[in-house]
């Protein structure tokens, strides 16, 4: 039986690169490093003689963003829009969305489109949202509610 959610995690390029960003630009804190190789990650992934590096980030709310360097084997990169079957996204709700929308568009973020609006029938503001991808294309909702 499931229990609870306990990360996401992204395949990514350049791990320190990756935790620059989601740290410096997104404000996540780093709570830990890893680097395995051996049996279990070989195992569990199933590539021989894997070696990977690791980082875990959160916002002290349980859940994390675990970012994953594969030294051994490298990997391809996948091009996925946000409509294409296994594409994947990770949603954080965001506090002032035209000041962070602003904030980190000056830091390089680069969005599609400004904070859209959302309303119900009567016209009440029910949230704003916006897409962005990490430096590695990995698709990021960011949502205010009201």
């Amino acid at each position: 039986m499931l229990k609870s959610l306990f990360h996401t995690g992204f395949v990514v390029k350049d791990l320190d690169a990756a935790v620059s960003f989601y740290s410096d630009v997104m404000g996540l804190t780093l709570t830990g490093r890893t680097e395995r190789t051996g049996e279990f990650p070989s195992t569990l992934l199933g590539f021989p003689n894997t070696h990977i590096r690791g980082a875990f980030l959160d916002m002290g709310e349980g859940h994390q963003l675990e970012l994953i360097q594969y030294i051994n084997p490298v990997g391809g990169v996948a091009e996925f829009d946000k409509n294409n079957v296994r594409a994947t996204h990770l949603a954080f709700f965001v506090e002032d969305i035209d000041r962070f929308y602003a904030d980190t568009r000056e830091r390089g973020v680069d969005y599609g489109t400004p904070p859209v609006a959302m309303h119900d029938e009567s016209g009440k503001l029910l949230r704003k949202a916006l897409y962005c991808q990490d430096p590695d294309g990995n698709w990021l909702e960011l949502v205010e509610l009201y």
